[in-house]
């Protein structure tokens, strides 16, 4: 099995951690209950960052793909995915490039927390690059046609 990670997630469980720290010096020094405000409003963001952040990406191998999100997680086997594309995401500011699995019954799966992000029209390399290792894990486990 591959892992590939999001360049991002180191960032995400710092900020995480942060938030963490600061709503539990709040909560030591709480005398209220309105000081319960900033505890819950970065306690919560933070401990589900500095919890899942390590976890999130997609790992990929011949029994099929799974992805962990930000929230939830979601595994496919090679026979439910029919292909993996690039997709892109226009903006106003700027463009992002993340991996998509159409699937067999036609429904697609953006991968979003994979996004690579650019000003310009050329695609991310490094999505790119995980699109077409996905790719070629996926046309390596599926039979082929005799």
């Amino acid at each position: 099995m591959r892992k590939r990670r999001s360049p991002w997630a180191i960032v995400h469980f710092l900020i995480g951690l942060v938030c963490a720290l600061v709503s539990v010096s709040t909560a030591a020094y709480a005398t209220r209950v309105d000081d319960l405000i900033p505890i819950v409003l970065c306690g919560v963001p933070g401990l589900v960052l500095t919890v899942r952040a390590p976890i999130y990406g997609v790992s990929f191998g011949p029994a099929g793909l799974k992805y962990s999100g930000l929230l939830r997680a979601r595994s496919y086997t090679w026979s439910e995915v029919e292909r993996v594309e690039h997709a892109k995401a226009a903006g106003t500011l700027f463009s992002s490039d993340l991996p998509e699995l159409v699937l067999a019954d036609g429904r697609t799966d953006q991968l979003p927390l994979l996004a690579g992000y650019g000003f310009s029209s050329k695609a991310n390399r490094r999505v790119e690059s995980l699109v077409a290792d996905m790719e070629r894990a996926r046309a390596a486990a599926s039979p082929s046609p005799a």
